[in-house]
């Protein structure tokens, strides 16, 4: 495996990768020589390059694992999905719909597989709320209202992450999390989009760092995403379902705020519902090794997936641009 990319999780990944039952990290490529002088220590067997493209021809490499700035992540898959390797790539899948696209085509084309990480799926009470949701035994769902409110804290995060140009802002990093997870638990059959979009919080950054959105679905099931990141707040990071028969909720602890847990209304209050830990990054990357190792068609977290991320988040910026909703006819459309 090649790791491109030491970022926010690039160093993160050696661990995952290694603790996968069929897979080893041969290759990081960083070409910030101040980003891996301690990975190099703490890693002597592992190979350090500058550049990914030093391992496109490498037939050591199996499996790329992508965690680059969002607007090179089209440009890096579609290169090494070209040169015959498997790619796990950090969300969101590309800076819009069309790169995407892009991305898609490259993969059919070489016969391996692409898999967006989407880790919403793997974490522990999302786990749990899916079950709930398609136990029946709340009914079904009416509405939700999913949230990632948090600080931005703009100085502790390099300027590409700030640049709207290029895949920064609160929308590519937050919003896109909260539509994969609405998508995975409640279908793909959105049918409008409509909301608004702003840096009121932060006027001087070129980038989003707050956003309201309204997601409707064929079946009539509405969403509501609200996210921000501000100066000053209280975080709160997770979701609140109503259904025909009750209500449900579940939270994740963000940094040292909160509580991680899923509840259940029962006789007006609120019980806790166990579920079990995941170490989501290790697990979800461990699945799509499997996957490749069986031959598989498709990745664990289908490659369309990404994209129809992507879409629904193209359809909240078009939006606030035009002050209009958007029918989305389908989502690969």
């Amino acid at each position: 495996v090649a790791i491109l990319g030491t970022g926010r999780l690039g160093g993160n990944y050696i661990s995952s990768v290694n603790a996968s039952d069929d897979a080893e990290t041969r290759v990081v490529a960083e070409p910030r020589e101040e980003q891996v002088v301690d990975l190099k220590v703490a890693n002597p067997n592992i190979e350090f390059v500058a550049s990914y493209q030093d391992i496109l021809d490498r037939d050591d490499i199996d499996i790329v694992v992508g965690t680059l700035p969002h607007w090179l992540h089209r440009q890096a898959a579609i290169d090494c999905l070209r040169a015959g390797k498997h790619v796990f790539l950090e969300k969101p899948m590309a800076l819009n719909a069309t790169e995407a696209d892009d991305m898609i085509v490259a993969a059919k084309a070489s016969g391996k597989l692409l898999m967006i990480a989407h880790t919403q799926r793997y974490f522990g009470e999302n786990v749990k709320m899916k079950e709930i949701i398609d136990s029946g035994d709340l009914g079904e769902v009416v509405m939700v209202n999913a949230m990632w409110v948090k600080p931005l804290v703009p100085d502790s995060r390099p300027e590409w992450m700030l640049d709207g140009s290029r895949g920064g802002g609160m929308g590519q990093m937050d919003g896109t999390h909260l539509i994969d997870r609405l998508i995975w638990l409640l279908g793909d059959d959105i049918y409008s989009v409509s909301g608004t979009t702003s840096n009121y919080t932060h006027p001087h950054l070129n980038s989003d760092d707050s956003g309201q959105h309204f997601l409707r679905w064929k079946s009539g099931v509405t969403a509501c995403i609200t996210r921000m990141g501000w100066d000053h707040g209280i975080t709160e990071y997770g979701a609140d379902y109503y259904f025909t028969k009750g209500q449900a909720k579940h939270r994740r602890q963000y940094g040292s705020v909160g509580e991680t847990g899923v509840w259940v209304e029962k006789g007006n209050e609120w019980h806790n519902v166990p579920f079990d830990d995941i170490d989501s990054q290790k697990v979800q990357f461990n699945d799509f090794v499997k996957a490749v190792v069986r031959g598989d068609s498709d990745a664990p977290t289908p490659m369309a997936h990404g994209r129809k991320v992507i879409r629904v988040f193209d359809a909240t910026e078009e939006s606030h641009r035009t002050g209009r909703e958007v029918i989305l006819e389908h989502l690969m459309s």
